[in-house]
């Protein structure tokens, strides 16, 4: 961001030192400034953690007043560290900006929590100059505690499309070679942590539904977790040979390159709040099936177009969704398809851009429309 919006100076405030997924070290970044060192980004849920994330954030509102700060993104209202400062930039005057990946199939809050979820997030959007969702699932969140639709500004996660896009023949073949894939087969591909919520074994079992029907398609199973040797263990033998194991893969660039060489991207979450996977299988060239309560889904798969959504939980569609997406009549154009449908969302919901427009309703900017022309350049 700091790249392309080049008016404004920017400074990335980090609350935690070590990133909460393996893979996102964000060290190297300029104008970094963390007020944890050493800190694990993990769960605040206790008085203890949350009395540290205050004192915490008295320092970062001290250092947000000797610079001067014209204005303020802060990530999320999870703790009373956050709370604080949103509620220091209201009374002091400073717009403060509130991203958050909700969606709105994640809003699962009952009995007593409803009422004190529905209190602290509407005085949260009421304090805030606008909200930054992902899409439309984080937008309809939102409206639903407040929000004005003027005050909403899409600021989705992107993947690094240039690194997707930018790998070579010889790169991706090495990269197969890497991890032990047979290039001139088609594959599935479900990349993720092997957990309950993102359902691996609803992908084996509808694998197996189908296997017989599509023998030229193998399974990559990409990602570590708990239920990865139970997982294993469920494959029947007749099917070992084309079910491959990753595990957790830390190089993009080897991801990509799957991706790059594969066909239908599968994600069964039963819930997901983004979920940037589906940008990047997007970006690949790759058919998407995936359930109806993943946030990128609302945005980025047009179902029956570039992929299929389906009910979280529901072997039976996903199984009939599969069929589809890898069949003859639907593969090449769905995939075909992903290119274009990546491109609208890309030109309807840039996160720069909707940072820029943010900052033009608060004053910092100036919409680039109302601007002077420059001077011409002396000859």
């Amino acid at each position: 961001m700091d790249r392309e919006l080049t008016e404004v100076e920017v400074w990335k405030l980090f609350t935690h030192d070590l990133p909460e997924q393996a893979w996102a070290n964000n060290h190297d970044e300029p104008n970094r400034l963390c007020f944890g060192p050493g800190e694990p980004f993990g769960r605040r849920d206790t008085l203890r953690s949350n009395f540290h994330e205050w004192r915490k954030a008295g320092r970062i509102i001290r250092w947000l007043k000797h610079h001067n700060v014209r204005a303020i993104q802060i990530g999320g209202y999870d703790d009373f560290g956050r709370l604080r400062i949103i509620r220091w930039a209201r009374r002091h005057m400073v717009p403060c900006f509130l991203f958050a990946d909700s969606n709105i199939h994640g809003d699962s809050a009952r009995g007593v929590m409803r009422p004190i979820k529905k209190t602290l997030v509407s005085w949260v959007v009421c304090q805030v100059a606008g909200v930054m969702p992902c899409g439309t699932f984080g937008a309809e969140y939102f409206q639903r505690y407040g929000a004005a639709a003027s005050r909403v500004f899409l600021t989705p996660y992107e993947p690094d499309y240039a690194l997707i896009s930018g790998l070579t023949e010889s790169q991706i073949a090495s990269s197969l070679a890497s991890v032990g894939l047979d290039a001139s087969r088609r594959r599935l591909v479900f990349c993720g942590r092997m957990v309950p919520q993102k359902r691996p074994d609803l992908v084996l079992r509808a694998f197996e539904a189908i296997a017989a029907e599509r023998p030229e398609f193998d399974l990559v199973m990409i990602g570590a977790g708990p239920l990865l040797a139970e997982l294993k263990a469920s494959v029947p033998a007749h099917l070992a040979g084309r079910i491959h194991w990753t595990g957790f893969l830390g190089d993009q660039a080897v991801i990509s390159a799957i991706y790059r060489a594969s066909d239908v991207f599968v994600l069964p979450s039963q819930f997901e709040p983004w979920g940037v996977v589906v940008n990047e299988s997007l970006a690949s060239g790759m058919a998407l099936v995936t359930t109806n309560v993943v946030g990128a889904a609302a945005d980025l798969v047009r179902d029956g177009l570039n992929g299929r959504t389906v009910p979280p939980d529901n072997l039976p569609a996903l199984t009939s969704a599969l069929l589809e997406a890898t069949s003859d009549a639907k593969l090449d154009s769905m995939r075909a398809a992903s290119a274009a449908v990546l491109a609208d969302w890309r030109r309807r919901a840039d996160p720069v851009s909707g940072v820029r427009r943010a900052l033009e309703t608060v004053g910092v900017l100036t919409p680039l429309e109302t601007r002077p022309p420059r001077a011409p350049s002396p000859s």
